[in-house]
């Protein structure tokens, strides 16, 4: 900016300047100390031609050498703080810069994000959903159906309209890109997106079904095999069919995180200021519209860790189990009055499991110590006096133990299962919620019981009558609403 016109003067005798250096390395702006520097030379050369006439013998580069070795003059120049930096320009680059920075993110996340689901599609969704429509096979000597049509609807949801949609969503983001500049708006880009992402409360809504068919699916040989393989696509790069299925429920924290960092990131003064706050709110607001399903799929993940790490349990993965509190307990027995190795107990919403962790190589495995079925169980707090001067104790017992390995139950004698805690605020939340849980076990038991004698009473019913059509009563009020006598809804145990 400051340019000095003595180029043909002596150069400066180099000078060790404590005021200067000490700015130069603490200050956030070093890239402007150039033009500073400049800028006091001049002034000092200036001064220093002031005083040629006094004595003509003298050059003026000798006056000029003289003057860097008085402190003096320079001290002055020190003093004047001058600094040729605007910050307001500063701040408005750094901020152009951070939002070029979130808009670059925002594609490269929606490409990758998108060929991900092209790869779902191409390597095992058209494969599966042509094999599916295969309806007739001979399985003793033709190639086994790979999965029928309902577990392919189980397994992918909704996903091709989610896929049509994002690639829907590259090419508008393209398209702007191509016209890209410092001014240019691109919530109008954004808001067209926003009334097709109800597509992920959908899939959201089938996510727990979409895993657990999977899971169920690993152990069926002709599935298996077919996963296996196409697992080998080098395109894959190591991602399984899980893995590239649990993509879409984390898609919506992403668009929150990128957009709320763009609105932040764009100046007052642009042009896309209002427009991107706009988007900010609405993707708030849908995010928290389906924030229990999100957390539910969460928890559907845990879950389904779990049961992958799980070595020897009798049961298999349900759609509608869901973790509810896990710790390490220890088994009381009353009869010599001790406790027994802790364990790892797991509090599902409808088993209590406890599992013994064991290092195998790089991973964690839990093994099956077994586990009680909360159906009709009961759970009190024990006193001191009950156990014989041990508290923070619980006791549970179990009506029966069941198996629900290939959808059949082993009925046994109750047993009766003394927990310690290990203090008042866990033994406190250890009850609350096994209540929780066998409360709600009882009312989806007697929600079946109902629907059963429903049904078992409609069947021995003459053809016609009121009890055999319920939509010909008419105090029976749940007709025509869309209501049902079930409070329970989701059960897919028959998978």
């Amino acid at each position: 900016m400051f340019q000095n016109k003595s180029n043909n003067l002596t150069p400066r005798p180099q000078r060790a300047l404590s005021t200067a250096s000490t700015s130069s390395t603490t200050s956030p702006r070093n890239s402007f100390a150039s033009s500073s520097t400049r800028f006091t030379g001049v002034l000092t050369a200036t001064t220093t031609f002031s005083s040629i006439d006094e004595d003509p013998t003298r050059t003026a580069a000798s006056y000029l050498n003289d003057s860097f070795v008085e402190g003096d003059d320079f001290g002055i120049v020190d003093n004047l703080d001058y600094e040729d930096v605007d910050d307001g320009l500063i701040d408005h680059e750094y901020m152009h810069r951070n939002r070029e920075t979130v808009i670059e993110r925002l594609i490269t996340s929606e490409q990758a994000y998108t060929e991900s689901l092209e790869l779902v599609m191409k390597v095992f969704l058209q494969p599966l959903k042509k094999d599916a429509k295969q309806s007739t096979f001979n399985f003793l000597g033709m190639k086994k159906m790979v999965c029928t049509e309902r577990e392919f609807r189980w397994l992918f949801g909704n996903f091709e309209e989610i896929l049509e949609l994002h690639r829907t969503i590259l090419s508008s983001l393209q398209e702007r890109l191509r016209i890209w500049g410092p001014t240019q708006i691109i919530s109008d880009v954004l808001q067209t997106w926003f009334p097709s992402f109800e597509c992920y409360r959908v899939y959201l809504k089938n996510y727990a079904v979409a895993l657990t068919t999977y899971e169920r699916l690993t152990r069926y040989q002709p599935f298996k095999k077919f996963i296996d393989t196409a697992h080998k696509e080098k395109a894959l790069r190591g991602s399984s069919l899980l893995s590239l299925l649990q993509l879409p429920a984390g898609c919506i924290d992403r668009y929150t995180d990128i957009i709320t960092q763009l609105a932040s990131a764009t100046p007052p003064m642009h042009p896309d200021f209002a427009g991107l706050n706009k988007c900010k709110q609405w993707v708030l607001q849908f995010k928290s519209g389906i924030n229990d399903k999100l957390l539910d799929a969460d928890n559907v993940d845990q879950v389904l860790m779990i049961h992958q790490a799980l070595s020897g349990a009798p049961f298999s993965v349900r759609a509608e189990r869901r973790l509810v509190l896990q710790g390490q307990l220890s088994r009381v027995e009353l009869k010599t009055r001790s406790m027994g190795e802790e364990r790892n107990y797991l509090l599902f919403t409808d088993l209590l499991v406890f599992v013994k962790p064991k290092q195998d190589g790089k991973q964690t495995v839990l093994q099956y110590k077994g586990h009680l079925a909360l159906e009709r169980s009961r759970v009190r707090a024990l006193s001191k006096e009950d156990t014989g001067g041990i508290s923070h104790c619980i006791e549970i017992t179990s009506s029966f133990s069941g198996v629900d390995n290939l959808n059949t139950t082993y009925i046994a004698a109750p047993t009766i299962h003394i927990l310690y805690t290990g203090s008042d605020e866990e033994c406190t939340e250890w009850l609350n919620k096994l209540e929780a849980v066998i409360d709600n076990l009882d009312k989806i038991a007697l929600a079946k019981h109902a629907q059963a004698t429903r049904r078992m009473v409609n069947s021995r019913a003459p053809r016609g009558s009121v009890v055999s059509n319920p939509s010909l009563d008419p105090s029976n009020s749940s007709v025509g609403s869309g209501r049902t006598s079930s409070s329970y809804e989701g059960s897919f145990s028959s998978q």
